[in-house]
């Protein structure tokens, strides 16, 4: 087994803090399961662009 560099460890820790916030935020709003994975969608359509902007990418 191999041991985790700490980009892997950030990536879980960030997962795990997302999946709280979303928690926190469905309970807070009552928005539905579908409303939060159109929220993450947006989301990494921001972040999409980002990156394409930074790599021209059409």
């Amino acid at each position: 087994m191999t041991i985790p560099n700490q980009k892997t460890i950030l990536i879980e820790q960030a997962y795990e803090e997302l999946k709280v916030i979303c928690t926190k935020f469905q309970d807070e709003s009552g928005a539905t399961d579908m409303e939060v994975k159109i929220l993450l969608r947006e989301l990494a359509r921001v972040y999409e662009k980002d990156i394409d902007d930074d790599y021209d990418i059409d």
